[in-house]
């Protein structure tokens, strides 16, 4: 890919009536300036080349005396600027003064500081030079040992998206993170990790749930989400998984999180159409629009019951529950009271009537 053909995903507006900063009044701040000037010259430099300037001259002035420096501010910007500045030689090859660079993040992977380790982490996941990540993988192995969960979470992340890109730098990535995710104890780092394994390697992640599948009321709702979403797609690719997973998700309408409990009522109706799937499932949409404070969610899980009402298997269960739907009626919203009574009118029948009318 040419110069000319590179993708520019940015583009920021300079003022027209400032004055574009030279080359060589930027290498001085670069060089000889404070921090505050070299902070500034970075800043510039950056949106120069958003905006489609070269700046080749400045490569070296940069590795030489802004990235020794311990500012988090500069090493955030630097952080930019590896991602936009063009690392290869128009025939593809990669700088050598990238190495330099290379050994530079590094350190900042051993760095003492989580967040410079954390930071590191999420900015390799935007590289695209397998060269620049290889001498990398040790020190990225070495932070899902790390003391703080944003070291780690960041270092699952880092791993997942090197195996997607570049499979032969870290080919044991699931086993690595499968052993990863049955030791480690933060929600979201397991979470990250699971998630990895639910693209890269579902045979391990249904493994890993199969193990603890009597514990996932216990976990926290960023997992449960995720482990509903698995069980949705394992069981719609193989139906006969369905009895293996569906008391996994009978337990997770019993979540204190009201985002897993609707995932959960909508997977379990895709799942099953028996009719204490359906009631089960149903009774979570009322409870969750009863105590939902937010309209808008109401409305959306209203739109569910409707849904449910609409076919026909699935009407008769829902025309027991007719009593437990009128009592959305004590929301003060005009709008969902409207679409409750409408609701609630549709499933009146010769069975219920009485007991409505009363």
């Amino acid at each position: 890919m040419t110069a000319a053909e590179n993708v520019c995903y940015t583009l920021i507006n300079v003022a027209s009536d400032s004055e574009p900063p030279s080359e060589v009044s930027l290498k001085i701040d670069l060089e000889k300036g404070e921090i505050k000037a070299k902070t500034e010259a970075l800043k510039k430099v950056i949106i120069m080349i958003l905006n489609g300037e070269k700046l080749p001259g400045l490569l070296m002035t940069i590795i030489r005396f802004v990235l020794p420096l311990q500012d988090h501010t500069i090493k955030k910007l630097l952080l930019v600027f590896w991602e936009i500045v063009p690392k290869t030689t128009p025939d593809g090859k990669l700088l050598q003064e990238m190495i330099l660079v290379c050994d530079a993040y590094r350190k900042d992977l051993q760095h003492p500081n989580e967040f410079i380790r954390g930071s590191t982490l999420r900015f390799l996941c935007k590289l695209k030079e397998s060269e620049l990540l290889e001498p990398l993988m040790p020190a990225i192995r070495a932070c899902l040992e790390h003391r703080h969960s944003y070291v780690r979470r960041n270092a699952v992340l880092a791993i997942y998206t090197i195996y997607r890109n570049f499979e032969h730098l870290i080919p044991d990535a699931p086993e690595l993170i499968h052993d990863f995710l049955v030791n480690e104890k933060d929600a979201s780092c397991k979470r990250n990790a699971f998630m990895m394994l639910i693209h890269a390697d579902q045979d391990r992640a249904l493994d890993y749930l199969s193990t603890c599948i009597d514990q996932v009321h216990t976990f926290g709702d960023i997992l449960q989400l995720v482990i509903v979403e698995l069980i949705y797609k394992v069981c719609h690719a193989n139906p006969s998984e369905r009895a293996r997973f569906i008391r996994c998700i009978y337990n997770l309408l019993q979540s204190s999180s009201p985002a897993v409990k609707y995932e959960a009522a909508g997977t379990l109706v895709t799942l099953s159409s028996a009719p204490t799937a359906i009631k089960a499932a149903a009774q979570c949409y009322i409870d969750l629009i009863i105590k939902e404070s937010d309209n808008n969610v109401k409305l959306i899980v209203l739109d569910r019951l409707i849904e449910l009402k609409d076919h026909p298997t699935h009407e008769r269960v829902l025309q027991d529950l007719v009593m437990d739907i009128l009592r959305v009626l004590t929301t003060p919203d005009l709008e969902v009271r409207k679409k409750t009574l409408q609701l609630a009118l549709d499933l009146v029948s010769s069975r219920n009537v009485e007991e409505v009318c009363v």
